[in-house]
């Protein structure tokens, strides 16, 4: 488990200062097609888990200035940071969040479960850090998960699925609730 982290944090590390470069127009596709699906108060609390340079920032535009990105890659972070210098970064992994509980009233995780070496440990710990009534926003790469798994993964950590569908690019996306509030 520890080798797939290490392997992960290390690739992204490698790829930092030109990640943006490549992978720009598909992140803004994905956040287009997910946020047309919800929609966003400036005074809620967002947690961007895998955000790694801020693309998410990007995309709001300064819509709200309470998102915080959270990363394993230090030096995605670091190239964030650098592009919004007046926002939230944290390197944390994805199984080990460092947040209150019920901290946010909307979690955001775009093509991340992928790349986590066990999905339900993550997943434990988002629902641990989104409110009673907040949402949870993932996306997963088609070719590693399919609608049955998603919905498995979510329901053995007690999401409730709102709307499940493929999006244009790559990925399936989830809309998901809390079921045990």
């Amino acid at each position: 488990m520890k080798d797939k982290k290490y392997e992960v944090r290390r690739r992204y590390d490698a790829t930092a200062t030109y990640y943006d470069k490549r992978y720009w127009g598909i992140q803004m596709t994905k956040y287009n097609e997910i946020f047309s699906e919800i929609d966003i108060d400036n005074s809620e609390i967002i947690l961007d888990v895998g955000g790694g340079t801020g693309l998410l920032f990007d995309f709001m535009e300064n819509q709200t200035s309470n998102i915080f990105c959270c990363d394993v890659s230090f030096n995605m972070l670091k190239e964030g940071k650098n592009k919004h210098k007046a926002n939230h970064f944290v390197c944390a992994d994805s199984d080990h969040l460092p947040f209150k509980e019920n901290r946010f009233s909307k979690i955001i995780c775009v093509s991340v479960i992928q790349n986590v070496p066990n999905p339900q440990i993550a997943l434990r710990e988002i629902h641990s850090s989104l409110r009673c009534d907040g949402i949870l926003i993932l996306t997963a790469l088609t070719k590693l998960f399919t609608d049955s798994k998603i919905k498995e993964i979510m329901h053995k950590a007690s999401f409730s699925i709102l709307k499940l569908w493929q999006l244009s690019i790559e990925d399936i996306s989830v809309i998901a609730e809390k079921n045990d509030c």
